[in-house]
């Protein structure tokens, strides 16, 4: 890079830079490989964290040092991710681990502080956007996801960045689906998990009985590495008897969180995505004894494609044409887009007002630097591309308004009548149960999300 420009990015730029250098200058790296027979898909294996310092800059000041990398003290790990994207992507995709936690999102809360942060490129591929691509669909997803209030939306901001001296373009920082406090809140004994495509990549996951073989389950949390037979026998047991009920139209709310997947679904429906095979279906549970949740969010390269349903909504690879077969979850579904139809529009003008105020013609004057590394992006200025997402989202509001109407539930099934969920089983000597659905023969007591508490005989 000529130092003109490295000089232009560090002291004129009025979005941070990140600068990392690793030991060696050593470039993360990865193979890529493709799916076995009777999986589908492209990604990446050999992609080893490679150890630096990573500083935070802006104007000439600092905001942030690791400092030099010590196992467990000081320092960061950087490496190339993705999928799809870290095997084909111009710009690669990154994934940050800190030593020690940090907000690099400069939050005044502590416990916004993680070791893990996610760097996505900016270019996005998408056939219905001008020159076919976007930089802010990301925008607009995470936008959607905060409208409908999903339990958890990840925060970002744009940076630049340099790795060993030479410029890597400008990046989303982003946090990355994990557990956390202010993450994906979810204790010892809750997990997240991924409905995967790229399971075949994976060295620990697990498959369900009514999962189509292309996909499997894998870990987010536990780690892989702590998933013992135990853990994995019981999420078989758990993640199958939620099946059950889902597809033997039982009372859903026995296992699921009814609300979670119908926003879930209602945010993709409103972006109208189009991601038959893709991956990003997050699943959690808070606790052993929470009912399965749907989400966070993740991916929307493909927003905007469908003139439909979201691809989500109909297809039989997941949940969903089961569950919008149920009385019960469509009425909830409907219930929610009724309640945000009168103001989303005006709610996402205001989330995109906000973010010209913030970035405004400071994202055009870094797209120029970008430019000079990958000249054939970002082509249209940040004001254009928010006309034109604005103008996509009234068009996905017009075509959904007609969507509804199909929705006659009276010829839907109607699962059982609501009961109270089960929140918490002990025994009689006051031990919690870990597996609310699995428990051995005796006297329990059972509380419910109603505030009851029951005796009960398990025979």
């Amino acid at each position: 890079m000529k130092l003109l420009l490295l000089l232009t990015i560090f002291i004129n730029s009025k979005i941070s830079v990140l600068d990392i250098e690793t030991i060696n200058h050593e470039m993360p790296a990865y193979s890529v490989v493709y799916a076995p027979e009777g999986c589908i898909g492209t990604s990446i294996t050999d992609n080893q964290y490679v150890p630096g310092r990573m500083t935070m800059t802006l104007h000439g000041d600092t905001l942030y040092d690791s400092k030099e990398y010590e196992k467990d003290v000081s320092g960061m790990r950087i490496k190339v991710r993705g999928n799809s994207t870290g095997a084909f992507m111009a710009q690669h995709p990154y994934k940050i681990k800190l030593s020690k936690k940090y907000d690099l999102l400069h939050r005044d809360d502590k416990a916004y502080r993680h070791k893990e942060w996610l760097l996505l490129p900016m270019y996005v591929w998408n056939k219905k956007m001008t020159n076919q691509e976007s930089n802010i669909l990301n925008i607009a997803g995470l936008t959607v996801s905060r409208i409908i209030g999903m339990p958890w939306t990840p925060e970002y901001d744009f940076v630049n960045v340099t790795i060993n001296g030479e410029y890597q373009g400008m990046y989303y920082l982003i946090e990355p689906v994990s557990r956390g406090e202010k993450r994906v809140n979810i204790d010892d004994t809750g997990f997240l998990i991924e409905h995967d495509t790229f399971w075949w990549n994976e060295e620990t996951y697990f498959k369900t009985d009514r999962q189509i073989s292309t996909c499997a389950y894998t870990y987010k949390y536990p780690d892989s590495d702590d998933v013992t037979e135990d853990i994995q026998s019981a999420m078989i047991r758990d993640m199958n008897e939620a099946e059950k009920l889902i597809y033997e139209n039982g009372d859903i709310r026995l296992a699921i969180d009814v609300e979670s997947f119908a926003k879930w679904i209602l945010v993709h429906d409103i972006l109208g995505t189009d991601d038959t095979a893709g991956c990003n279906r997050f699943l959690c549970r808070k606790s052993d004894a929470s009912p399965l949740e749907m989400g966070p969010t993740w991916d929307y390269d493909s927003s905007f494609r469908s003139d439909d349903w979201s691809t989500q909504h109909i297809s039989s690879w997941f949940y969903y044409p089961q569950l919008f077969q149920n009385k019960d979850f469509v009425n909830v579904y409907i219930s929610l887009w009724n309640n945000i139809r009168p103001t989303l529009m005006d709610q996402i003008t205001t989330a995109f007002d906000e973010v010209w105020q913030k970035y405004g013609q400071v994202f055009d004057e870094n797209m120029k630097i970008h430019q000079t590394v990958y000249p054939d992006e970002g082509h249209q200025a940040l004001k254009a591309q928010i006309d034109e997402v604005l103008e996509r989202f009234n068009e996905r509001i017009t075509i959904l308004d007609n969507l509804m109407t199909q929705y006659d539930t009276s010829n839907l099934i109607k699962t059982t009548s609501q009961r109270p969920f089960t929140t918490g089983i002990t025994d009689m000597m006051g031990r919690k149960c870990q597996h609310k659905n699995n428990v051995p023969k005796g006297f329990y007591l059972y509380q419910y999300d109603d505030g009851t508490i029951k005796k009960k005989i398990v025979k």
